[in-house]
């Protein structure tokens, strides 16, 4: 049966989805496993060979093996590969990735692992943008796939551009013949739980065969608030999700000074002191409060996951075959959890400028002023009259004339909730329809000058839409509202102020009954100024960003062996060519496109006045929608050399043209494998490889978004660069195979050297940038707009680049072994089985050089660093243990299975400042808050992570298999990790213990 001769681990083919879940049966009894191979085309080249003698290194994994490892959730698949770095976890990161899993080998990012389906290429989705791109996994039919190659090393003399950090290629089956239903049931404490459901049908017939597949998966929601370890009390601006725009926020008196809201500790947010320490009671003469969004995020998302594939494959003559299929995928996330509302990093424009803000402050950047609250305001009344501490008197008598909101420690909807919304949360909508066709003919020349050589021809088309809906706040009917102009039916024109449908807006706390993060009642709440949820619910604009990839690629391969013979065999060789167009597009609805509603008054039929469009909401900015293409070309060819009959020499080229300011590339790769005894083998292979910038990225323009900066977040204007230049890089990997006996074992040396990587400059680090030098520096200060001088408090806006980075070295081992026995560990135990065996893959460096300036390269953004062993999840987003590891014992008998599994990942560090104790309290993510000394201190080195699963299948009669398993045996927590949910989400679990049941009928 075709498995894998290196051990397949916890999730060894971490990327299987839920391949595993839609199989129960041991390998032996399966009617429908994959029938042995003996010769096929490998991923990694494109003559034929088997895995065994492949001279680069391949894993190949059958479904089979995948059942016994108990089918962790999808997310937790493509976490526990050791070879990949950084995957994401379940919980969501903001607006982005929901939905998705994406593979990241190597942690060099998503965008360089090819994923291949039948080896040809996937678009890539445009929901896993946000991780860094690369197609979806979802998208595979898991319940059509029959095995899985990874390679592990770079491979653009075969592939072309994207195929740096390795391939994963998804093989579908051909073998079923009748019907399969398999479904599973994952039992997790306060979810739904997930569960699944396929059906396959199949039909063999003399000269070829065809499959029908349907499969439907749903993942069950898991609030941050179920889970004790995601939410806790405040210990650092930098994670547990607490953000310095306050809810309850801080105010400025135009004549001088400020103050802070009412209610902050008794509303679930919590005051500091001005040294960031947490203070009981309503914190009377303390300054800051923080707010925790994170109760209004989940630590999974609810989904849903609809999958439809057909294939045919037939035989036209003893010489020509066919082979087509199709693939549908539609993944659903309704109503995912954000917080309420957000940051402000928009305000209104002034009444001076015909705007609707009477605030004194004169207009700023953008032609905008501050949110003003005017004396008028029934909430700003009640406030300054009844002057409860923490407001001392003078402040309450500064009032008088109207107040300013702060623009930094101020957000307008947090701690009250949602309107309309029961959970308190603000909802938004992702869907992502993709599909697939691809066909073409295949076969052998027969006869003539052609005799005996291989052909093989494809056409493959895919597209990928993707559909966000989502809300924010509108600036200018926040400020209407201040001005008791707002709500539905009220004309902001004719109306009088809080007169008939014409309503006030109160920003205050006094106008919350309750928290809905704690539930507690508000003791500063007064109802006669509460506010009218509708007027709060008008307050939301709702826009549609629909982003579509497309793919059409046409291949064209032939192979051979030539009449020159050597001691091993005859030479051969493969060559072809390949075309790619790739289009990509976005579109946004008017409030989410620039150029129909470029500036924060540009709504409700005002034009508005705005020298920089950045749209009208308060957080969120507007785009400009997109259509840009690409047409890339490639010529390739590869030969193999059978030098003696234990040793084999390959070399590749491939040379791909991309037009343009990118240009043409060409991409050498040898390689060798000899075998100098019949239990040993060794091999070896070097190459270059290549990876051209992305269209859009080239295309002049910018978007508007948001980054966390220094515990809150920021506007951040992200800018392409038309000057790009292609990111390459040399790799190399030399491995040891024995196989002794019942006994294997591989150790592979990989290292990547990277040239001009293609980054997007760190919104953090250049932020962490900001100081008195750099502020001195034209370049540098030009790439912020502040609120006064040039400071990290002051900061509004901040403009990072696409740009040509440092360059970058990684290298490492991976390591695996495994014995089988014949019997039970050397004795008759009823007649079973015998098996154990680990992987791990360590990290021995991954040195990234000095970041600097594009304009200024003496102003460096971020030093030289070497990531083994750290992490950062909440800028740059990364985690790279030096040591990822599995386990497994596994016995079996005649018709049932039994496996134990470990996971191990080491703990890792911050890659940053260590804490100087109280001094770096929010400077740097690792001061931890001690509530029992009262000080800031060091996190230091995170703790290891353990995760412990048993998986059992049994055989019954009628060709049923029934599955059991549990996953998280201890029910461990995750370690504590700097990030929002307080774990490390690429190398953590948050479900805690998992009940997973499984069935699987053959009929």
């Amino acid at each position: 049966m075709l498995k894998s001769r290196y051990f397949c681990g916890a999730s060894a083919v971490a990327v299987v989805l839920t391949l595993a879940s839609a199989s129960g049966a041991s390998a032996q009894t399966s009617t429908s496993a994959p029938a042995d191979v003996t010769e096929v085309v490998v991923t990694g080249s494109y003559i034929a060979g088997t895995p065994e003698d492949a001279a680069q290194p391949v894993d190949v994994i059958g479904v089979e093996e995948l059942a016994k490892q108990g089918a962790p959730s999808v997310v937790q698949l493509v976490k526990t590969l050791t070879a990949a770095q950084s995957s994401l976890g379940e919980s969501n990161r903001y607006n982005g990735g929901a939905g998705t899993a994406s593979l990241n080998l190597r942690g060099l990012g998503s965008a360089r692992t090819l994923v291949l389906m039948n080896g040809r290429r996937l678009a890539d989705s445009t929901a896993a943008a946000f991780q860094g791109g690369g197609p979806d996994l979802n998208f595979i039919p898991t319940a059509a796939v029959s095995r899985i190659e990874i390679l592990k090393d770079g491979a653009a003399a075969t592939y072309g551009s994207d195929a740096i950090a390795g391939v994963v290629n998804f093989i579908t089956r051909k073998d079923l013949d009748g019907f399969e239903f398999n479904g599973n049931y994952a039992f997790i404490a306060d979810s739904d739980g997930d569960y699944d459901a396929s059906l396959a049908w199949g039909k063999q017939f003399e000269r070829g065969n065809v499959l029908l597949t349907a499969g439907y998966r749903a993942r069950g929601r898991l609030a941050v608030d179920d889970r004790d370890f995601a939410r806790v009390p405040f210990q650092s601006v930098f994670y547990g999700g607490w953000s310095g725009s306050a809810s309850p926020g801080s105010y400025a008196i135009p004549t001088g000074g400020t103050f802070r809201d009412n209610g902050c500790n008794e509303l679930g947010s919590q005051v500091l002191s001005g040294g960031l320490k947490p203070v009981a009671g309503n914190g009377a003469g303390q300054p800051l409060c923080r707010y925790q969004f994170t109760p209004f995020n989940d630590l999974v998302n609810e989904e849903h996951h609809y999958q439809l594939f057909g294939q045919v494959n037939f035989e036209l003559s003893d010489t020509v075959s066919f082979h087509a299929e199709a693939a549908w995928n539609r993944n659903d996330v309704p109503n995912q959890r954000i917080s309420p509302a957000n940051l402000t990093t928009q305000f209104p424009t002034p009444i001076a400028l015909g705007g609707t803000s009477g605030s004194p402050t004169p207009a700023g950047f953008n032609n905008q002023s501050r949110f003003f609250i005017p004396a008028n305001n029934p909430g700003l009344i009640a406030l300054r009259t009844t002057c409860a501490a923490p407001l001392t008197a003078a402040q309450c008598a500064g009032m008088v004339n109207g107040v300013n909101a702060s623009q930094t420690a101020w957000r307008l909807i947090g701690v009250e909730g949602h309107p309309l919304n029961a959970d308190g949360a603000d909802h938004q909508d992702i869907q992502q329809t993709q599909y697939r066709i691809s066909a073409g003919f295949n076969g052998r020349f027969d006869g003539g000058m052609l005799d005996g050589i291989g052909w093989d021809t494809a056409l493959t088309f895919m597209e990928n839409k993707g559909i966000v809906t989502t809300n924010d706040l509108l600036v200018n009917r926040i400020q209407r509202g201040f001005n008791g102009l707002g709500g539905v039916g009220c004309d902001y024109r004719t109306g009088t102020a809080g007169v008939g449908a014409c309503k006030f807006l109160n920003p205050f706390s006094n106008a919350i009954a309750a928290s809905a993060i704690t539930g507690a009642t508000n003791p500063y709440y007064q109802a006669s100024v509460a506010n009218d949820p509708q007027l709060k619910a008008w307050l939301y604009g709702t826009y549609t960003n629909v982003a579509t990839n497309q793919i059409l690629v046409a291949d064209a391969v032939v192979n051979g062996e030539t009449s020159i013979a050597l001691p091993g065999g005859n030479i051969a060789w493969a060559a072809g060519a390949q075309y790619r167009f790739d289009h990509n597009t976005d579109e946004w609805s008017d409030l989410g496109d620039v150029q129909a509603t470029p500036c924060v008054d540009s709504i409700d039929g005002q034009q508005g006045t705005c020298p920089n469009p950045t749209g009208p909401f308060v957080f969120f900015g507007a785009q400009r929608d997109r259509d840009v293409d690409r047409r890339v070309g490639a010529v390739f060819a590869e030969v193999k050399l059978p030098v003696l009959d234990n040793l084999e020499v390959g070399a590749a080229v491939r040379h791909e043209d991309f037009g343009g300011n990118v240009g043409t590339t060409t991409n050498p790769r040898v390689s060798a494998r000899w075998e100098p005894l019949d239990w040993l083998s060794l091999r070896a292979s070097a190459g270059s490889t290549f990876r051209a910038p992305g269209q859009a990225a080239l295309t002049p323009g910018s978007s508007k978004g948001v980054r966390n900066l220094g515990g809150s977040y920021r506007a951040t204007v992200t800018e392409n660069n038309p000057n790009l230049e292609p990111e390459t890089a040399n790799t190399s990997n030399v491995g040891v195979i024995v196989n002794y006996g019942g006994f294997t074992a591989s150790v592979d040396f990989f290292k990547f050297n990277f040239k001009k990587e293609l980054i997007v400059e760190d919104a953090g680090q250049l932020f962490a940038a900001i100081n008195a030098a750099n502020c001195a520096k034209p370049a540098f200060a030009a790439r912020f707009v502040f609120v006064g001088a040039c400071s990290q408090a002051n900061l509004l806006v901040e403009t990072i680049k696409i740009v040509n980075g440092q360059n970058t070295k990684t290298s490492g081992f991976d390591i695996r072994a495994q014995y089988e026995w014949d019997n039970f560990f050397g004795m008759d135990l009823w007649g079973a089985r015998a098996s154990v065996g680990a992987e791990a893959t360590l990290l021995s460096e991954y040195k990234r050089g000095a970041t600097t300036l594009l304009e200024d390269t003496s102003v460096v953004i971020a030093p030289a660093i070497d990531r083994a062993g750290k992490h950062e999840l909440i800028g740059e987003f990364f985690s790279y243990p030096k040591v990822r590891a599995n386990a497994f014992i596994n016995l079996r008998g005649e018709n049932w299975n039994l496996r134990y599994q470990l996971l191990y990942r080491e703990g890792t560090t911050l890659a940053g400042t260590v804490c100087p104790g109280d001094a770096g309290a929010g400077a740097t993510a690792d001061c931890r808050y001690n509530y029992g000394a009262g000080v800031y201190e060091s996190v230091g080195k995170l703790d290891d992570f353990w995760q412990h699963d048993l998986t059992g299948q049994v055989e019954l009669p009628w060709d049923t298999t029934l599955s059991a398993s549990i996953q998280n045996l201890l029910d461990e927590d995750p370690p504590f990790a700097q990030s929002f949910y307080n774990y490390d989400v690429t190398n953590g679990n948050p479900l805690g213990r998992v009940f997973k049941v499984g069935v699987k009928k053959r009929f």
